[in-house]
């Protein structure tokens, strides 16, 4: 019988596997809950012999029953800026990336996680996208939050004074097409008794996937439930041109999206980020009068990235110049706008460059 991994359970669904599969007595079901999960995502246990806290025999039964499985980790590259990548194994031989960004210190990092192998979702500014044209398959709650423990292990992050100080689930593929594998991994990363990262402290991306989630918009289930910063991948404001580099447009609309957006802002109080790639064909004036109708509408801050040239794309990156004037517009309008330069750029680790061929592999 195929052991349940540990990394895939959230508080309560182990309090009540404990419960069912080792007769853990009710009224101490949650005590045996949080322990395991301090020594877990807190004391950094390897295996369950080190549960000096429970007894032989229900250390045993537990022993027999949950794995601490995690992905290997089979190549590191380092970039010249500090940024690290890290190519992941999972158990079916599917390789995903990670990347730990750090700050200018060197001293703190933000980690961006990978949700899945693969992705459909066509952005053609994405090298990603264009090199899978497909999803393979989602990952599992215990694959994503796996991704922090053994960035973690590699850092030595293990103090109360936190080196990963920041979580973004940008990396492969789309959050919004896995939402209940990522919210069991949002909730034991946000638990007081797991990873305790406060909700400021992690964003989750969407192109605007306009489904719908048990009953609601899957935004404003997003809200409910993960209550965490969004960031909206939009980086155009033009509909047409939107299409053009993202096909998702044409079924869910900038204008869709709004009423939606503004939902998750009046839920969560959290401002939406606007993520923006700069293109030379996207940072106009035009684009920016139109960017500043949505923002508008939708509490917003502008996130400008850094477009990283692909080899088998004629997108061209913006120039200074139109970068400082384009934000220039939104700035005199009222409205943050950040520029974020990119980072680990030479290892194929800044933003849209995740593509490592294994994590697709042949069919």
């Amino acid at each position: 019988m195929k052991k349940q991994n540990f990394y895939d359970l959230n508080f309560d669904q182990l309090k009540n596997f404990l419960i069912e599969k080792t007769d853990v007595d009710n009224d101490k079901a949650k005590m045996r809950t949080q322990q395991l999960f301090n020594a877990v995502y807190k004391k950094n246990i390897k295996n369950f012999d080190e549960l000096t806290t429970f007894g032989l025999k229900l250390r045993e039964k537990i022993k027999n029953l949950i794995s601490l499985t995690k992905p290997k980790i089979i190549d590191i590259q380092k970039s010249k800026d500090g940024t690290i990548k890290f190519l992941l194994e999972l158990e079916d031989k599917r390789n995903v990336e990670t990347v730990l960004i750090p700050d200018k210190t060197l001293s703190r990092y933000t980690i961006c996680l990978s949700v899945s192998v693969g992705c459909y979702l066509s952005c053609e500014f994405c090298a990603t996208a264009q090199i899978s044209k497909k999803l393979v398959r989602n990952l599992s709650p215990g694959e994503i939050i796996s991704q922090i423990i053994l960035c973690k292990d590699y850092i030595n992050d293990w103090s109360t004074q936190k080196k990963i100080t920041n979580q973004v689930l940008m990396g492969e593929g789309s959050p919004f097409l896995n939402l209940d594998n990522v919210k069991i991994a949002i909730d034991n990363s946000k638990n007081k008794d797991g990873l305790e990262y406060g909700r400021t402290r992690i964003t989750i991306s969407t192109v605007g996937i306009g489904i719908k989630k048990d009953n609601m918009d899957a935004i404003e289930w997003a809200a409910k439930e993960l209550d965490v910063y969004l960031a909206w991948s939009l980086h155009s404001s033009i509909p047409k041109h939107r299409s053009e580099i993202m096909p998702i447009n044409d079924k869910y609309t900038i204008e869709s999206l709004i009423p939606q957006l503004k939902k998750y802002y009046d839920q969560t109080k959290l401002p939406i980020f606007i993520e923006w790639i700069c293109l030379e064909e996207n940072m106009t004036e035009k684009q920016a009068k139109e960017l500043i109708k949505i923002m508008k509408k939708v509490p917003s801050k502008l996130n400008l990235i850094e477009f990283n040239p692909l080899t088998n794309k004629d997108f061209k990156p913006a120039s200074q110049e139109n970068i400082d004037k384009f934000s220039k517009i939104i700035q005199e309008n009222g409205f943050l706008s950040l520029f974020r330069r990119s980072r680990g750029r030479d290892i194929n680790a800044s933003c849209g460059s995740l593509a490592n061929k294994k994590s697709v592999g042949d069919e």
